[in-house]
């Protein structure tokens, strides 16, 4: 695939200075006897201009954007008047923002975005229009902010957040885009911070709370996601400090 897209680049930049060099106003924008649209055409897209071919009323082969300063700012594959290939944004500056294949005009495929530098941002799993597999988040300095999982356009399995430094803050598991399972959250040295399980998006069962040094902050019960019974709270020596009790997430007197 990589070696596909570095080939695909190559051919690109030679058509286009062939193009450039041939290509005047004159020869744009012309339709066929029937008033259906042929040759190259001219077309504006966003900011951009938008130079490309079209067969029988329909995008064909390559097209591509400039921006206003000359630079190229979007390169799109066309087959039978759908996006059919790749299709690449590039800044003003001339760098690649953002990386995509479609088949038939639907995302399918590994989509990458760049910081400013082509530096990835993310990379996000498409089937047909639908996110589906692994999604991945990256810090501007290449540190991973966001790994998830994904079906069907929603979360799907573990989602995992990190901090800057790189050590693991969230840690969620979902079911059809629901929170389900064990929650958790951590602090930088790696101890737990609060853990919970869900179930359909509602707290149930145990509920802990921390401190840093890894001594108990807080423990409870949920029962369908409101507080039930005991609530106990501790200092950070192991003192219980406060003692409540709940019914039906209502505090009792």
């Amino acid at each position: 695939m990589k070696t596909r897209f570095l080939l695909f680049v190559s051919i690109v930049c030679l058509t286009i200075s062939v193009n450039a060099a041939t290509l005047m106003i004159s020869d744009t924008n012309k339709t066929d006897n029937s008033g259906k649209k042929t040759g190259i055409w001219k077309e504006r897209l966003g900011q951009s201009d938008y130079y490309g071919n079209y067969v029988n009323d329909k995008k064909e082969g390559l097209w591509v954007g400039y921006h206003a300063n000359g630079v190229i700012s979007n390169m799109d594959e066309y087959k039978n008047g759908f996006k059919n290939g790749y299709s690449i944004l590039i800044d003003k500056t001339g760098f690649l923002y953002q990386k995509e294949t479609y088949i038939n005009d639907s995302l399918n495929g590994k989509s990458m975005a760049y910081f400013p530098g082509a530096k990835v941002k993310s990379e996000t799993d498409y089937t047909m229009g639908v996110l589906n597999g692994l999604k991945k988040v990256y810090y501007s300095d290449g540190k991973l902010q966001e790994e998830g999982h994904y079906r069907g356009n929603l979360r799907d399995g573990s989602v995992k957040w990190f901090f800057a430094e790189g050590q693991l803050s969230v840690e969620y598991q979902y079911k059809k885009g629901k929170q389900d399972g064990v929650q958790k959250t951590f602090f930088k040295n790696g101890n737990v911070n609060s853990e919970v399980t869900t179930v359909n998006n509602l707290e149930e069962g145990e509920c802990h709370e921390y401190f840093e040094n890894g001594k108990m902050k807080m423990s409870g019960k949920y029962v369908h996601g409101k507080k039930e019974g005991s609530w106990k709270e501790f200092d950070e020596n192991g003192k219980l400090i406060k003692t409540e009790n709940y019914k039906n997430n209502e505090l009792k007197k």
